[in-house]
């Protein structure tokens, strides 16, 4: 590969020689077509008459010459033909050249027919000549194309094999091509459709499939591997990555299209393998029009917009250009700085920041006063399991009342949509985190309104979002491991954060009012294979450099999360990764009467009467052995702690002055 010197001077070069070049490109174009419009005219003629012409043939050839040539240019100018850079010549240009040979033989056919017909003029030339001039024109063209491409090639050291021979691989290796100072010399195809083995795309051939890729990187002397197969599933990015690493050469991979929002392959997308390249998502087929619909020119309103899921949701709802977007965060940080890139990513949104508690009831008002959202997306809540075990009351407060306030408020202000986000740790739920989280579910059920469809979206986790076990990961490698495992057989189901958010648009599009929608995530992973792949693919070698420790599962955690609930009626939907559950209906007199006593819990600081409270309106809660244990300390010694500790503060306010 050129080292960045030689590259600066292989540029210069380059730009000297095309700045010299452009200054006399139209002139010498039009004198290239001259010669090549009379070379085409001169072989018609040779080729009518055997090569044999006679003195009056040659009178007649120089005497309708300047009508070819002028009438010719006239067309070509028109077509575009004298301007333009022939080392990027394509199908198109093929194209425009026959619509002018063809033009040109409809103008001259007729006027040579009037003006030299009594001198014996040959009418087959014409005809001759059109399909010479589609030849040598058009295969001028591809010949400086051709030229330009294998001159530049010396300039690319790095053999690369492209992994991949649909149109995500032919779009690659065009662009490496084209531009040599990339570093890359692609020298074949790699794929597994047995059809197209051994045929040529742009002069490559299909070299084999990935099972003999291992021969191909030797015999080739291959440096670089480039996958461009974004539908690629999870085992064959695996299978892949293997071979390569056996054989010590560096590998690429082009994100799939769920990444790639505007679906275009390019190279500039090409980056280093990632986890979640593992999983082997596919794309998420979405119905465009009926987001954009459902979001254009309409008020929207995230909580929790600082979150990655809420944040996520900004980004993605931004692209479909609604009147306003008003995100609300207590945390002034994360709220400052999603801002900022909405500022810079989408510079025509208006975007309203709200920094507020979902527990103030009166900001909530003000917001839903002052600006009429039509949507809400409920993403603010607590998330962390073991944390929620130690912190219940807070878990409770916010996650249940917190949810319970926006939607009533939504529910005042008569909303269209209220889309609440859940979690797989709902269903069965053996933490408090989970529990709230199915209570909230059931509250937005109770609050089923005729102007306002309530929904609620469960998912399991997504790679890359705050506190999850991909960032831990990463903090653990780079400080050199260990990495911390709660178990060997612990187990979860993964998607990334923006499958996710796509597919909870895509959700919201769909709801009537009163659904459970629940995504589709695909196979379940084990954490320890999660952390193992992203060991050998940060360079490691789990055994020699970097190890990983089992610590034993952490209060209120599961071997295995489900997403299913007995009792719930299941059905599919259109979309094929959305499932919808039917739960049944909740009164809004019981969800009132959960919320007083639950109440009266908080304000009591009663663990024992609250868990037993959670466990009513949720039979299938199974506290934990940690909250269980908190239960076990008298109730009342807490209250009266509390209350003492509360009396005896002194008061804030001085006395008057």
């Amino acid at each position: 590969m050129l080292s960045n010197n030689d590259k600066t001077l292989y540029a210069l070069g380059n730009r000297a020689i095309e700045t010299d070049f452009v200054a006399y490109r139209k002139p010498l174009i039009t004198l290239s077509q001259i010669f090549l419009i009379a070379l085409t005219y001169y072989c018609s003629f040779l080729l009518r008459f055997d090569f044999a012409l006679q003195k009056s043939i040659s009178d007649l050839f120089l005497q309708t010459l300047p009508w070819v040539i002028a009438v010719k240019l006239l067309i070509f100018l028109f077509f575009g033909l004298l301007r333009g850079w022939w080392r990027y010549v394509g199908i198109s240009d093929l194209g425009d050249i026959s619509k002018a040979a063809f033009a040109s033989f409809g103008v001259l056919y007729p006027v040579f027919q009037i003006l030299w017909r009594e001198s014996g003029y040959p009418r087959s030339v014409l005809a001759i000549d059109l399909v010479l001039t589609i030849l040598v024109v058009g295969g001028a063209r591809f010949l400086v194309r051709i030229y330009t491409e294998h001159a530049n090639t010396y300039a690319a050291q790095k053999n690369t094999l492209i992994v991949g021979a649909g149109q995500a691989g032919i779009t690659i290796e065009r662009e490496l091509t084209r531009n040599p100072l990339l570093g890359f010399k692609p020298i074949g195809f790699v794929d597994d459709d047995p059809t197209k083995i051994g045929i040529r795309i742009h002069g490559l051939k299909v070299l084999g499939n990935t099972s003999v890729l291992s021969q191909l990187i030797a015999r080739h002397e291959v440096s670089s591997v480039l996958i461009a197969i974004p539908s690629a599933t999870g085992p064959q990015v695996e299978k892949i990555i293997d071979r390569c690493r056996e054989c010590n050469v560096k590998f690429k991979i082009l994100p799939s299209v769920n990444e790639r929002i505007n679906g275009q392959a390019s190279i500039k997308d090409l980056r280093s393998v990632r986890v979640e390249d593992l999983l082997g998502r596919q794309p998420v087929p979405l119905d465009m029009d009926s987001i954009r619909n459902k979001f254009s020119d309409k008020v929207l309103l995230i909580t929790g917009a600082g979150g990655s899921i809420g944040s996520e949701i900004a980004r993605q709802v931004a692209r479909f250009h609604p009147k306003q977007l008003l995100l609300f965060e207590r945390s002034e940080n994360d709220l400052f700085k999603l801002c900022l890139e909405l500022s810079e990513t989408s510079s025509n949104l208006k975007v309203v920041p709200i920094t507020g508690d979902v527990l103030d009831v009166a900001t909530l008002r003000e917001t839903f006063a002052l600006h009429r959202p039509h949507s809400v997306f409920h993403a603010a809540a607590y998330k962390h399991v073991p944390m929620m075990e130690r912190n219940c009351f807070q878990a409770v407060s916010n996650n249940i009342f917190g949810t319970y306030n926006v939607a009533l408020v939504a529910r005042q202000f008569q909303v269209e949509d209220f889309v609440m986000l859940s979690s797989d740790k709902a269903v069965r739920p053996t933490n408090v985190m989970g529990v709230t989280k199915r209570v909230a579910e059931l509250i937005i059920l109770g609050l089923q309104y005729q102007q306002t469809r309530f929904m609620a979206v469960r998912f399991g986790n997504v790679l890359g979002s705050n506190g999850s076990v991909l960032p831990i990961f990463q903090q653990q490698l780079s400080k050199g491991g260990p990495l911390t495992i709660t178990h060997p057989e612990a187990t979860r189901y993964f998607m990334t954060i923006r499958e996710a958010v796509q597919l909870v648009l895509q959700a919201s599009t769909m709801g009537k009012g009163g659904e459970i929608f629940i995504l589709d995530m695909g196979e379940p992973v084990k954490i320890v294979d999660l952390a193992k792949n992203l060991i050998l693919l940060s360079g490691y070698h789990q055994e020699d450099e970097i190890g990983i420790a089992f610590t034993g599962l952490r209060p209120g955690e599961k071997l295995y999360e489900e997403l299913l609930i007995e009792g719930e009626g299941i059905s599919r939907t259109w979309h094929n990764k959305i499932c919808v559950l039917k739960s049944a209906a909740v009164r809004f007199e019981q969800v009132r009467g959960w919320l007083d006593e639950l109440s009266d819990c908080l304000d009591a600081k009663n663990v024992h009467g609250l868990i037993a409270k959670l466990m009513e309106i949720v039979p299938e809660y199974a506290p934990s052995r940690e909250i269980l244990s908190l239960c076990e300390v008298d109730r009342h010694d807490i209250s009266r702690e509390y209350r003492r500790a509360r009396i005896s503060l002194p008061s804030i306010a001085g006395p008057a002055a």
